[in-house]
């Protein structure tokens, strides 16, 4: 496709959006997606912890403390999904290890 990465992902955005339409109903994709956020959340809390505190300004107690509730309600959430629809689950496992994947494959790429 010509244009930039940027035009890319939406055009990935989109056929994801399709074939979750396709294959879920609307509370497993809300399902996915709260997995998705909440984990992608917690890295972000993380990467400001670790690597950029000092630069915003960021407390670290209010950063590990929405740390920690994010894996609290990761934990909890994941436990019902676990007992009541583990497939979601395991799409949501793939859809993390395979978005790990791309990115590094990108990141390396672009160094």
């Amino acid at each position: 496709m010509p244009g930039s990465i940027q035009k890319h992902t939406l055009v990935y955005t989109i056929v994801l959006a399709m074939i979750l339409t396709i294959f879920f109903d609307l509370s497993r994709i809300a399902s996915v997606g709260a997995i998705l956020y909440l984990f992608m959340d917690m890295i972000i809390h993380w990467g400001v912890f670790k690597h950029s505190r000092g630069k915003v300004g960021a407390n670290p107690f209010v950063v590990l403390t929405a740390f920690t509730l994010d894996g609290i309600v990761l934990a909890a959430f994941v436990w019902v999904k676990v007992n009541s629809d583990l497939f979601v689950v395991a799409v949501s496992v793939v859809f993390i290890i395979a978005i790990f994947a791309v990115e590094r494959f990108f990141i390396k790429r672009a160094a």
